[in-house]
């Protein structure tokens, strides 16, 4: 439709050209311009001038988003773009004052917001460092929690609070890849997949069958992959359907997992026993993940120790 190049530039889930980028930045170095002008020769209009600059503002933010997207990046980067938007509302408010009020570098508005952007760049990044990390899910391997072009944040937490069920992020020993999974087995554990069924401990996870999982058949994501389907071959934009089931953990925690084909790699493995200080993980996407189930040999990740989550 005619309103969906409108629509696009505000969707928080979408992306922007390098284009679209420079045009937004454009308009907002434009409605600052103009604002300085209204405020030092049309006084009593100045305060008009603050509405462009609002939405140029806004506009901005949201194609920094987009952007990130079609770079492959989570959209909480964005947050790091508030610093300098706060010296471009320094410049807005020291631009409202007569001009008898903004002579000199030390004006006390700008020397406070000049504070408040050091303080929020620090706060922003102590806060990254010590408490939370912004990830974006690139592959399939946990559908259906975790879709292509999602973009979580993961919480900082000691390794020794890891527990069965839990959806946890580590690198790759071996490529330095961030990997997504769910954690199934705990040290001492006993793991083994037979026809697709977990059992943990020698006792059978149980599956219970659910409502089938359907997407189109198109790329997904930044990196325009293609889905894999249970229904293949499938023609472009047709259904893509996965079979989901709800599995429950001993403790009764559950969650969806997908099956796309009824003999996959990973549905019939040998007796894993979890050694001490790692975990065993899985995709939810059983068909369709490289995880513990497959050694570093095989260019999975094996056993993941607990102090690299």
């Amino acid at each position: 439709s005619r309103s969906q190049p409108v629509r696009s530039f505000v969707d928080l889930g979408g992306t922007a050209s390098r284009k679209r980028g420079w045009f937004v930045f454009g308009l907002l170095v434009l409605s600052l311009l103009l604002q300085g002008i209204l405020a030092a020769r049309v006084p009593e209009l100045r305060d008009w001038g603050l509405a462009p600059v609002m939405v140029s503002a806004v506009l901005f933010l949201i194609v920094l988003v987009q952007r990130l997207h079609a770079a492959g990046k989570s959209g909480y980067w964005v947050l790091f773009g508030l610093v300098p938007l706060l010296g471009l509302a320094a410049v807005v408010v020291i631009l409202l004052l007569p001009p008898a009020e903004r002579t000199g570098p030390s004006h006390p508005v700008a020397r406070r917001v000049a504070g408040l952007a050091l303080g929020a760049y620090a706060l922003l990044g102590l806060s990254r460092l010590v408490l939370w990390e912004p990830y974006w899910i690139p592959s399939e391997s946990m559908q259906p929690t975790l879709l292509v072009g999602d973009y979580v944040i993961a919480r900082k937490l000691s390794f020794a609070s890891v527990g069965r069920g839990d959806v946890v992020v580590f690198r790759h020993p071996v490529n330095g890849q961030e990997y997504v999974k769910r954690v199934i087995g705990l040290p001492g554990d006993r793991v083994q997949l037979r026809g697709g069924v977990v059992f943990l401990n020698d006792e059978a996870l149980v599956q219970e069958a659910a409502e089938v999982f359907e997407e189109p058949y198109l790329p997904l994501g930044p990196l325009q992959q293609l889905p894999v389907c249970e229904n293949a071959p499938a023609d472009l934009g047709a259904p893509c359907r996965k079979s989901r089931m709800v599995e429950v953990l001993p403790d009764g925690r559950s969650h969806a997992v997908l099956n796309i084909e009824a003999a996959g790699a990973g549905d019939d493995t040998g007796l894993f026993t979890v050694p001490e200080g790692h975990v065993f993980v899985m995709g939810d996407n059983r068909d369709n993940s490289l995880d513990s189930r497959f050694p570093l040999a095989a260019g999975g990740p094996g056993f993941v120790p607990m102090a690299e989550i």
